[in-house]
């Protein structure tokens, strides 16, 4: 029960990675806030969660108020927050060039402003209003966890370009916050996934994905529960010197 007493905030909970992820949090004794837009798959998430206390709330994590008054109900229903978990993400938006993408074409030269916009908007505002509640509340607790889901994306380029400087951004802000923050005994660090069974992944073509298959020494697409564990380990007292750091769960496709 290494999460015993403690208190998780996990963004885009409601299915996936996120639902993984707390439910990992939940086995281990922790309560958990799931967020997602949608209020119902958060609810979902809760309802399967085992032990008692967990919260759904729905809300976009790219509307700065909205995120406040997640952290406040947090304030109210659990009393403390000890892990966040930045995992709410899309890898598409209206207008961003995708379909042409699909069909050989560089997205770049069909993204509007708004597709670009709305990218960064949902994974670095998103990721920087909700660290920033966190880290107000840890510092004051005196410590506390922040892990940021970024991507093979941001480590080696793959993917569209919005996605993939988005996730890159990611990382920077990682090892920003955790040269900021370590002194409040508070660790910042990114997990970055490879290809992953998720509802991501249905809308790609399978003939891409047995190509990045082959590509992979493991040979298989990685798990939600492969990447739950990883943020598990990064936020449990296991990884108490770590921070800063980008690990990379992703099979083999990305080395180095």
């Amino acid at each position: 029960m290494r999460f015993e007493g403690r208190v998780a905030c996990v963004t885009g909970g409601g299915s996936g990675i996120g639902r993984a992820i707390a439910q990992g949090f939940a086995a281990d004794g922790g309560r958990v806030m799931v967020n997602d837009l949608n209020v119902e798959s958060a609810q979902a998430t809760v309802d399967g969660l085992p032990g008692e206390g967990h919260v759904a709330s729905a809300g976009d994590v790219s509307d700065s108020a909205r995120i406040r008054e997640i952290f406040e109900e947090i304030d109210a229903k659990l009393g403390r927050i000890d892990l966040l978990a930045n995992n709410a993400g899309v890898d598409h938006v209206p207008g961003d060039g995708r379909e042409e993408m699909m069909r050989g074409e560089p997205s770049i030269v069909h993204m509007s402003d708004a597709g670009w916009s709305k990218m960064l908007a949902i994974h670095l505002n998103g990721s920087f209003f909700c660290a920033r509640e966190a880290a107000t509340r840890m510092v004051n607790a005196g410590g506390g966890s922040i892990v940021n889901i970024s991507s093979i994306a941001g480590l080696a380029g793959m993917g569209p370009p919005h996605y993939a400087t988005a996730k890159g951004g990611l990382l920077g802000f990682t090892r920003s916050l955790a040269r900021e923050l370590g002194r409040y005994d508070i660790r910042v660090n990114a997990v970055c996934p490879g290809v992953i069974e998720t509802a991501m992944t249905r809308g790609v073509p399978e003939a891409v994905l047995k190509h990045q298959i082959k590509q992979q020494p493991l040979r298989r697409l990685g798990t939600p529960d492969d990447i739950a564990q990883a943020v598990l380990y990064l936020a449990s007292d296991a990884g108490a010197f770590i921070t800063g750091q980008a690990l990379s769960p992703n099979g083999g496709i990305h080395i180095g």
